[in-house]
């Protein structure tokens, strides 16, 4: 009842603050995929050409625009696919994963929070964390080349999002009055990725990847994989949405 009686004293004063630019908020599920991708030839010595990758991540001090001090975990499952054998350099993969956490809103944008905005985050419901929950789904092709032990790598495609929870709830809420909403729960991004890594002969492989999608907004990621000849795999990552934290996993050949 308390937060209903305060966005609707909110809302009477909107439009008499409106002279100033709205901040934009996106859902979680725009954010990258925590996915540790396989180099080819997988360095256990198979030959073949297809691994499926499982992977559960957890991750802190989450930033990105306009949000703020989130966590989040979750797993992520991916199939890779060489089309020409297991010696092409060429490559399909398609991911699918879950997460869930929550986060604070911020104003990270200079310039285009508005008073009513800035108002609202002053207030204890503005300073609350609000739980989320995104699926996420990517197809991708791309190419990893071998320039004697290092590896290099590019990767193209789509990512889908859909989710819900406390953190929509309170961006339908806001309204256009006080915020710019991105997606409606809901969309599709653009993804690339670039890769470089390193063959350590009997003791697996380490590779880094950046990875950045875009469409009305960009995030970019970076991850840090070491893959270990057993199929065992794990590191490191960055990522705006998802934050900093660790990463696990295996990978299995059929």
């Amino acid at each position: 009842m308390k937060k209903a009686i305060l966005f609707g004293v909110l809302s009477v004063f909107a439009f008499s603050l409106c002279g100033c630019l709205n901040p934009h908020l996106s859902s979680m599920g725009a954010s990258q995929m925590i996915v540790a991708h396989q180099p080819r030839l997988a360095v256990n010595g198979d030959t073949s050409a297809m691994t499926m990758s499982i992977d559960a991540y957890g991750g802190a001090k989450m930033s990105g625009r306009n949000i703020k001090d989130g966590f989040t975990g979750g797993a992520t499952a991916s199939l890779n696919y060489r089309p020409l054998g297991f010696s092409s350099p060429l490559y399909v993969e398609a991911a699918f994963g879950g997460k869930g956490g929550n986060a604070s809103f911020d104003c990270t944008e200079g310039g285009k929070c508005n008073d009513l905005y800035e108002a609202w985050l002053d207030y204890p419901e503005g300073k609350k964390k609000y739980s989320f929950w995104n699926l996420q789904e990517r197809i991708a092709v791309g190419a990893d080349f071998d320039a004697g032990p290092v590896i290099l790598g590019l990767g193209a495609g789509i990512q889908i999002f859909e989710g819900g929870g406390d953190f929509d709830d309170i961006r339908d809420e806001l309204g256009k009055e006080m915020a710019e909403n991105d997606d409606e729960g809901y969309g599709v991004k653009v993804y690339s990725a670039a890769r470089i890594g390193a063959r350590l002969g009997q003791y697996g492989a380490i590779m880094l990847e950046s990875d950045i999608m875009w469409l009305k907004t960009l995030n970019v990621g970076f991850m840090l994989n070491y893959f270990h000849p057993s199929g065992f795999h794990g590191g490191v990552f960055a990522a705006e949405k998802v934050g900093y934290g660790v990463n696990f996993g295996k990978t299995f050949s059929f």
